[in-house]
């Protein structure tokens, strides 16, 4: 999906750069936060994700434009556990890498002038493919002796929207400030069945970009 989105988004800059007409793209570099939608593996994910994005958007007719955007972040967690039901105290430790990777791209529409000075309103929808590499660690407390370690991979694509509000700074610059949500599921094997997993959450940006 990911070489496919590059190709796709060179084809469109090729294609309108043809034209000659100004003020075509749109880059954008933001951070976001993202909270985690499924409260069942926020000790595995954490609740919440910082993690930087990249987007670039392409004007199709007056103020409709295509945009796709890539997003990774890498962090780690913590948690203690009981090896045996019963247990005065936990007994266990274990550390979770969280190697998380955001690709979305879909269709947008803007209210307002991307000018400097001025106020604009901008909705996106589109699809997200968010993919999870999470290697797990359990190690005893008392003695560090490692007891356990896996790696899984978990992905689905689903679909996103965002809602942004920007202000231009300076001729072709412009701070951003938008909302959204990301949905995309996965299911998981749990013992002899399978369980659906949410990759996905709301979540709050602030960025810069520029127009060309």
């Amino acid at each position: 999906m990911k070489r496919v989105l590059i190709v796709i988004l060179i084809i469109l800059i090729y294609s309108v750069s043809l034209s000659g007409a100004g003020k075509n793209f749109m880059i954008t570099v933001s951070g976001n936060y993202l909270s985690n939608a499924d409260s069942d593996y926020k000790e595995r994910y954490g609740e919440r994700n910082f993690f930087p994005e990249g987007k670039i958007s392409i004007r199709l007719m007056g103020n409709l434009y295509l945009w796709g955007s890539y997003g990774f972040l890498s962090s780690s967690y913590n948690w203690q556990e009981w090896s045996y039901k019963g247990a005065a105290e936990a007994d266990l430790k274990g550390e979770s890498v969280l190697d998380k990777l955001v690709i979305s791209g879909g269709i947008g529409y803007y209210v307002g002038y991307i000018e400097k000075s001025e106020i604009s309103i901008k909705v996106e929808a589109g699809i997200c493919k968010i993919t999870h590499n999470i290697a797990s660690t359990i190690n005893q407390i008392d003695t560090d002796l490692i007891t356990g370690s896996s790696e899984t991979k978990e992905s689905g694509i689903g679909i996103r929207g965002n809602l942004g509000v920007t202000y231009g700074l300076y001729k072709s610059l412009f701070s951003e400030v938008s909302i959204g949500y990301l949905y995309a599921v996965d299911k998981v094997k749990v013992g002899d069945g399978n369980q659906r997993i949410y990759l996905g959450g709301l979540r709050m940006s602030v960025g810069l970009g520029l127009t060309f």
